[in-house]
């Protein structure tokens, strides 16, 4: 069965890279749906090194998409569905504006920009934006448009908006609305500038699947774990994924 599956994977990506994603998508949704944060940024890593580089952020945008829309859907009723709104305008405005410019950037610069920018996220504290209801137009458009080069803008959004939550269920549900609406966006607007996704569908759909799998049990396996446990072993994952991709950019 696993060798007729394989019949339908685009020509460029091997067996092993597939599985492996399929594996990673679960791991890092269950990561998250542990921590809160990190497993976006480490699948994107992942993704990074063994995907062509102008797949990298459309797939990584569907997948993230699926994986926190499964948290909205747990979390739904505790959504400030306000600040949802003005963020998603911000956003909307942001993701035209990266779309052209992605799109624009050759292959070699692309590595570059996400091989800095993950290591940025795993060793240096989030950029601190503007947070406040009133800045929230502001926050979707600047990190959409940075989302829409390196991908995984996760932990900006959440150090800006976490000041406005006393409770943690709130936070994280308003959360994976603010980035699945974003990650929405991207799909739809990667596929207006002409990616074709259905080439990659059914490892888009067994990474959703697994993804899914993960944020429901992530806690049962993870929360024997602490943040300070798990951290240390994603710097060094991130770090290492890093290194490649601004290796092979710099040779691009």
């Amino acid at each position: 069965m696993l060798d007729q599956l394989t019949q339908w994977m685009p020509d460029s990506l091997s067996a092993f890279a597939f599985w492996s994603l399929v594996f990673v998508s679960y791991l890092t949704s269950a990561i998250t749906a542990a921590l809160g944060i990190g497993g976006g940024v480490t699948l994107l890593a992942i993704m990074a090194n063994l995907l062509p580089t102008s797949a990298v952020i459309p797939l990584h945008g569907v997948v993230q998409f699926g994986s926190n829309v499964g948290r909205l859907t747990l979390l739904f009723r505790v959504v400030d569905w306000r600040l949802v709104l003005w963020f998603s305008i911000g956003s909307l405005i942001g993701s035209v504006v990266g779309a052209g410019a992605s799109t624009q950037m050759p292959a070699a610069g692309l590595q570059v920009a996400m091989g800095l920018f993950i290591l940025y996220t795993a060793w240096l504290p989030p950029i601190k934006l503007p947070s406040g209801k009133k800045f929230l137009s502001l926050l979707g458009v600047v990190t959409s448009f940075i989302s829409m080069i390196v991908g995984g803008v996760a932990p900006l959004v959440f150090a800006a908006i976490k000041p406005m939550f006393t409770e943690r269920p709130a936070l994280v549900g308003t959360m994976a609305a603010l980035i699945s609406g974003q990650q929405l966006m991207k799909v739809l607007f990667f596929g207006f500038f002409g990616f074709v996704f259905t080439d990659w569908y059914l490892m888009l759909a067994l990474m959703l699947f697994t993804g899914y799998l993960g944020t429901l049990t992530g806690r049962i396996f993870l929360e024997r774990f602490t943040a300070e446990q798990v951290q240390p072993v994603l710097k060094v994952v991130l770090t290492l994924m890093a290194a490649r991709l601004l290796y092979l950019g710099v040779l691009g």
